[in-house]
């Protein structure tokens, strides 16, 4: 049986809607399922708990980045459930890096085909990261933006035009297997499971199922710079610009002197001692029309 779970309304305002839409289509086709709306993300952990202790496995998520990210952390073992996603946007970032349809009726329609794929995902010390982290000077306009009344396109772009460069970096140390350890002055620094943030194309390159995230960087630029390159963020033009660092990894430590960093995981802003990251490869079934 398909187990809907709906973003709650502040969340995503056409979860709801959407859902109507999908309960209507799977009741004319005559599909088993059940519906479970939320006021808040702790209902949707609520949700998912309560039905997986009936021992249902099948989900379908109603949401964006956000909610699936509190969904997959509300699993204890993700590897024993099966997931379809049906966005509420079409800049669900996750959704739109997949190719998923924006369209609720479409999106359902290819789920019942029952065609899974095995994605990879990250673990974030103790959390499932599905699509992304970025630290550096997105976390920090990211941090502006949040405290603006009105959030939207346009006090989006305007924080990036206020403090996009005014931020002076933040000294990290990279750890991973395949170099030794160093430190860096970071401007921008992105681990991409999947490739888009908060519309931005942080990585065309990135690939949810080859076992690796990509991890790109950009130590500190001139200030007449980093404008300019946060920019190139809207078409992912950055990777080949010689200014960024980019590996290819299965698993990195993140630390610094202050044991702070600021980080947006899957579209929240979470601030962390640290951060030790590594890939469980093709450990997610979803359900995904076949390419």
């Amino acid at each position: 049986m398909l187990n809907i779970i709906v973003a709650p309304y502040d969340v995503c305002d056409k979860g709801e809607s959407y859902t109507k839409k999908i309960v209507s289509y799977l009741k004319s086709e005559k599909v088993e399922f059940s519906v479970y709306f939320s006021k808040t993300l702790d209902d949707v952990v609520t949700s998912v708990q309560e039905v997986l202790a009936l021992g249902e496995t099948e989900f379908v998520v109603v949401g964006n980045d956000i909610v699936l990210n509190k969904f997959l952390n509300a699993v204890k073992d993700v590897s024993k459930i099966k997931l379809g996603i049906v966005p509420t946007s079409r800049h669900d970032d996750f959704s739109e890096f997949l190719g998923v349809s924006s369209n609720p009726i479409q999106a359902i329609k290819d789920i019942l085909t029952k065609h899974i794929e095995n994605i990879d995902y990250l673990i974030l010390n103790d959390q499932i990261v599905l699509n992304n982290i970025l630290v550096g000077a997105s976390a920090e306009i990211f941090e502006v933006y949040n405290q603006y009344k009105m959030k939207n396109a346009f006090t989006q772009k305007l924080a990036t035009m206020q403090y996009g460069d005014k931020f002076e970096g933040i000294s990290l140390n990279l750890d991973y297997k395949s170099s030794k350890a160093k430190n860096e002055n970071i401007f921008e620094l992105s681990i991409a499971n999947g490739g888009i943030s908060r519309k931005n194309h942080i990585n065309p390159l990135a690939n949810v199922k080859d076992g690796l995230f990509n991890l790109n960087y950009a130590t500190v630029l001139q200030k007449n710079e980093r404008k300019k390159y946060l920019n190139l963020f809207k078409s992912g033009k950055q990777i080949y610009d010689n200014k960024t660092k980019q590996f290819w990894l299965n698993q990195i430590k993140i630390t610094n002197e202050e044991n702070h960093i600021k980080a947006i995981v899957d579209g929240t802003l979470q601030n962390l001692e640290e951060l030790n990251v590594r890939v469980v490869e093709g450990g997610l079934k979803l359900y995904k029309k076949e390419n």
